[in-house]
């Protein structure tokens, strides 16, 4: 992994945007929840903040159709500047009545969130033995950075009000879209323009229905996101029977941040070594570990399964991104990786909405062991049944790889030719 960040300059700048962009918007839209609590007094004002950031998901196949369509590279530029111009709009906000500016605003930051543009731009931009590490580096930092980020924004927050959190938020996108213009990437024709709307739309879900393996790491995925929405609920009712006040839940949190760490930074390892199927199935187990050992009624104990479900959850989740990387085509990237994340998201906020109706019926005990079960029977799915291994599909990264290759074979050749003409070499 640190050989990638020190040999390939493009990715390294691809690395840092994406770091400042999760840090900037982790920081930021917590505190646009409790800028929104402020000026209205609303619990339920406060949530819409958080409705309006998860819905553009639901329509993530639209949005992979015109990654797909388009330069990644200057889209994502695009997006970034025009996020950091709309923040500042966050500066004209006084009172009540312009909340509703607030929404606009993370209504725009959720259609940047669902754009499958970065992991299409990364198809284009790595070869495709480093996919894998590129992904463990991402989701590191990522999962990193939102252990202190919103603290950070909420200390600017309540330290310089509203209007500094604008300007905080506009220059984090500032930042990444200007690392990302010095960013130099040969990047895949994109798909002609032709096709009807409705067939590119579902063209992802076509293309996954068609790889096995895929089509196997996408429904286990999606299994497991249909209940493990159920925590975001349960935990509070586990905080509860621990005997720990509400504020016990950063202490959680933070914890299970840290767990993601060490497991974003060494699950592309094993994504290497194991493959994308044992590799998901390990993240798996971690998981119904780390759940069973919530359960014990200890706190050291529920945090050491706190800790263990963020370990495994990287190994799932890069495993899959890799797979998607590796065995689809450049310009499949976008709708592919779109139709992943609307099905997971939907699924996930299902599950949700059904923990917060059901944690008065079922206890929290009931969810965790029903999260955990599940966990081990998407394990158990995986492993029944062989999955057929698809051929990995090249980019125009590894062409420009082949390409210099076959240049330093053509001029070692040349000199083995010019030593063997050279008659004070002969002798």
């Amino acid at each position: 992994m640190w050989t990638l960040l020190r040999t390939n300059r493009s990715f390294r700048k691809l690395f840092a945007s994406s770091a400042v962009t999760s840090f900037g918007e982790t920081a930021v839209y917590l505190s646009l929840a409790i800028w929104v609590k402020d000026l209205t007094g609303s619990n339920a004002a406060a949530g819409i903040v958080f409705l309006t950031i998860t819905l553009p998901g639901l329509f993530a196949p639209v949005l992979g159709h015109i990654v797909d369509r388009v330069s990644r590279r200057r889209l994502m530029i695009g997006m970034d500047l025009a996020m950091a111009a709309l923040f500042l709009t966050l500066l004209a906000v006084r009172s009540e009545d312009q909340v509703w500016i607030i929404y606009l605003v993370t209504l725009a930051y959720g259609v940047l969130s669902a754009s499958p543009a970065p992991p299409a731009l990364l198809k284009d931009a790595l070869p495709s033995d480093d996919a894998a590490s590129a992904r463990s580096l991402l989701m590191a930092v990522g999962e990193g950075v939102r252990i202190v980020s919103p603290v950070a924004g909420a200390a600017v927050y309540v330290a310089f009000g509203g209007a500094a959190l604008a300007v905080f938020g506009s220059a984090t996108f500032l930042i990444a879209a200007l690392l990302l213009i010095s960013v130099r990437v040969v990047e895949s024709e994109p798909e002609p323009v032709g096709e009807r709307l409705r067939t590119s739309v579902v063209a992802g879900f076509r293309f996954i229905r068609g790889v096995p393996l895929l089509l196997r790491l996408s429904l286990t995925t999606v299994a497991f996101m249909l209940v493990v929405g159920l925590l975001e609920t349960a935990v509070f009712a586990a905080i509860h029977g621990l005997d720990r006040p509400a504020a016990f839940f950063g202490v959680i949190t933070s914890f299970q941040g840290g767990g993601s760490v060490v497991g974003g930074l060494i699950s592309g390892t094993f994504v290497k070594r194991w493959g994308e199927v044992r590799t998901t199935c390990a993240g798996y187990a971690m998981i119904t570990g780390g759940l069973l050992l919530c359960l014990a009624g200890n706190t050291p104990l529920f945090l050491l399964g706190v800790f263990c479900v963020g370990l495994g959850v990287p190994f799932v989740m890069i495993s899959l991104g890799t797979a998607l990387h590796l065995y689809t085509p450049g310009r499949m990237q976008g709708r592919v990786n779109a139709a992943v994340t609307a099905v997971s998201g939907g699924a996930q906020a299902l599950s949700i909405a059904a923990g917060a109706a059901l944690i008065g019926v079922l206890g929290y005990q009931a969810m965790y062991l029903l999260t955990a079960g599940t966990a081990l029977l998407c394990a158990a799915s995986l492993l029944l049944g062989r999955v057929p291994q698809p051929e990995i599909v090249k980019s125009v990264a590894d062409d420009a790889v082949a390409d210099d290759a076959v240049a330093d074979d053509a001029v070692a050749d040349d000199a083995v030719a010019d030593d063997a003409l050279d008659p004070e070499t002969s002798r």
